[in-house]
């Protein structure tokens, strides 16, 4: 496709991952403020800490992308972000160059991998032994 036929196509597109509508006008400040009222203290202070990081130790890492981060793990537990973001801010990688980008990959992955982890969790710890009647 052209650039002009692009343009053509109707200017506002919706990404079927997340629902971030592409083409629509945020405003990202108050977007951020609404997506950070929806979690608890202690996750939002986590998620603060960990941008703040990342924007300083990576250039190219904006407070829209910061917005699009939010935005793509708004339907995540607060449980698996917290975890999530320990797990990146132990291994460093903000120094590493990988960004928001890496921290939404490794927070969905948790969260559509965490049914078959438990699963696997108990199989391999085991169950609780069964209860037995004294005659």
């Amino acid at each position: 496709m052209t650039l002009k036929k692009i343009k053509k196509v109707n200017s506002i597109a919706t990404c079927p991952a997340c629902g971030y509508k592409i083409g629509k006008a945020y405003n990202n400040s108050l977007e951020i403020k609404k997506l950070l009222s929806n979690r608890n203290k202690k996750t939002v202070k986590y998620i603060n800490k960990i941008a703040t990081k990342i924007i300083h130790h990576i250039p190219t890492e904006t407070k829209d992308n910061y917005f699009k981060f939010l935005f793509g793990i708004k339907d995540v537990d607060d449980g698996i972000v917290e975890w999530a973001i320990e797990r990146y801010y132990q291994n460093r990688y903000y120094t590493t160059g990988r960004g928001f980008p890496y921290l939404r990959t490794i927070i969905l992955n948790r969260n559509n991998n965490m049914d078959t982890l438990k699963k696997n969790e108990r199989l391999l710890i085991g169950g609780t032994p069964p209860v037995l009647e004294i005659k």
